[in-house]
């Protein structure tokens, strides 16, 4: 009987901690809670007509993008993105449409349009007049967007959206600005442009799209869910209807960015079966690949391996080709160019490339001696100017040069009490005298050094002491 009242008190519990679970779930994830409604929509319709101060962050934004993606600089890029003003008509967009606010949204896509218009042809006008406009790392990351970048664009819309409504304003705002990175993509696209590069110019752009949609679609969602005040009503067929064309435009938008991302999954992959290849088969002692590339011909991808040592039969050359089969590179021809150098010689051209390593080796650790004996120098040079110019130092320095008894003058920090905080600040002019200066003229001129010290910087508590030859420290002269 106890056991089944004890069964029966099980079941009631359960419900019980499953609705206290949830609720304590909806209570950690909720965001209604300090939402300011009116002034983050007042805030947002206020950021999203490009005009005056908005206007010129974006054409110096667009800029130092620009000059940022051509001399390979992540810090500029950074700062350019932490100054453009994009990202205001793009909320407005999603605001516009979750509010029903024609207004707004008229006044946001034609902000967003001009200032993508603005920003493009300043990077154009830029990258014409550069003397470098080439290729860089930065900009060619910004060609290949995937379905990751859609994922950082929604989700830091999220999280901006989010930082931007609350009545306590948080400093994610700069985070999201450079996750979302939406500047640099439109400037790679004008690079593009002013160079001729049609693909660098629909990859970067579309990379510029689909965040600007997607930082929208986020602010939609998030608006939606606060409750924020319409300005108009539909009905239940209108409201279906836009949500299944957000839903279809967002799903259109996406397809691309899935197969760029699956091009480039498969191309690691090759590279990385290719790299097993040559480490199992062309890094052996009678047999090594100097070079191996990865070209497009006749609608197949062919993989050319330049090797040199013993020759390679036909026999070897079909199981070589069972390996890369195996190794997940059966859609890619292969072509190996052989050297036909025998073993002994082999070894000689291997030695031959080592020794000359060896050497050039020996020659760059004598260049980074010299280098790093050269700059011990110019620590040095600078000590010297420090205490030539530093005033203080300068004050030590006319010390020994003035008074005859005086052997050198160093300045440190004051000695400290046991388990008293020490300071690092150097207020103590140690002064050591020569030994066969007299007592009288070390006091004398301990005196007047010290008083030199009140006069010279009255508010900085600065002393002079004596410096005993075993090492003693006088008191402070008075």
């Amino acid at each position: 009987m106890s056991q089944k009242n004890s069964q029966e008190l099980d079941e009631k519990k359960a419900p019980g901690l499953l609705t206290r679970w949830f609720r304590y779930l909806r209570f950690l994830l909720s965001i209604r809670g300090g939402t300011d409604v009116s002034g983050t929509i007042e805030e947002i319709c206020e950021n999203v007509k490009l005009r005056g101060a908005n206007t010129w962050l974006l054409v110096c934004s667009a800029l130092l993008a620009s000059i940022g993606l051509d001399v390979n600089s992540t810090a500029v890029i950074i700062g350019a993105m932490l100054i453009s003003p994009l990202m205001s008509p793009i909320l407005g967009v999603g605001l516009s449409v979750a509010t029903l606010d024609r207004q707004l949204l008229k006044t946001s896509v034609g902000s967003l349009g001009i200032a993508t218009f603005v920003s493009l042809l300043t990077s154009v006008v830029y990258f014409l007049v550069s003397p470098f406009a080439e290729i860089t790392a930065e900009l060619s990351a910004r060609t290949t967007p995937t379905i990751l970048d859609i994922g950082v664009a929604f989700f830091g819309g999220v999280a901006g959206v989010v930082a931007g409504s609350r009545k306590r304003k948080t400093n994610a705002i700069p985070g999201v600005a450079i996750a979302t990175a939406l500047m640099p993509p439109v400037c790679t696209a004008g690079f593009g442009l002013a160079t001729g590069d049609w693909t660098t110019f629909l990859g970067a752009f579309y990379l510029f799209f689909i965040n600007a949609f997607f930082i929208a679609l986020a602010t939609y969602l998030i608006a939606i869910w606060l409750k924020f005040p319409k300005k108009a009503r539909l009905d239940e067929e209108q409201g279906a209807r836009v949500r299944q064309t957000v839903i279809a435009f967002a799903v259109v938008v996406s397809i691309p960015s899935a197969l760029i991302m699956w091009g480039v999954l498969d191309r690691l992959q090759t590279e990385r079966g290719i790299r097993n290849l040559i480490n199992a088969e062309f890094r052996k002692d009678d047999r090594q690949a100097f070079r191996w590339t990865l070209s497009e011909e006749d609608g197949r991808r062919l993989l050319k391996i330049y090797a040199f040592g013993a020759p390679i039969s036909f026999e070897e050359e079909q199981r070589l080709r069972r390996v890369k089969n195996e190794l997940g590179l059966s859609s890619v021809d292969m072509k190996i160019y052989k050297m036909n150098v025998s073993p002994s010689e082999f070894k000689n051209i291997t030695g031959e490339f080592e020794a000359s390593l060896v050497d050039g080796l020996r020659a760059l650790s004598e260049v980074d001696q010299n280098r790093s004996e050269e700059l011990e120098e110019l620590r040095n040079a600078l000590a010297d100017l420090t205490k030539k110019t530093d005033p203080l130092e300068a004050f030590a320095m006319e010390v020994t040069d003035r008074y005859s008894a005086v052997e050198a003058a160093e300045w440190r920090p004051p000695t400290t009490s046991e388990g008293a905080e020490a300071s690092t600040e150097k207020t103590v002019l140690s002064v050591k005298f020569k030994p066969e200066a007299a007592e009288a003229e070390r006091v004398r001129d301990l005196r007047a050094i010290g008083r030199t010290l009140a006069e010279r910087w009255p508010k900085r508590g600065l002393t002079a002491v004596e410096e005993k030859q075993e090492n003693a420290v006088t008191e402070p002269a008075q």
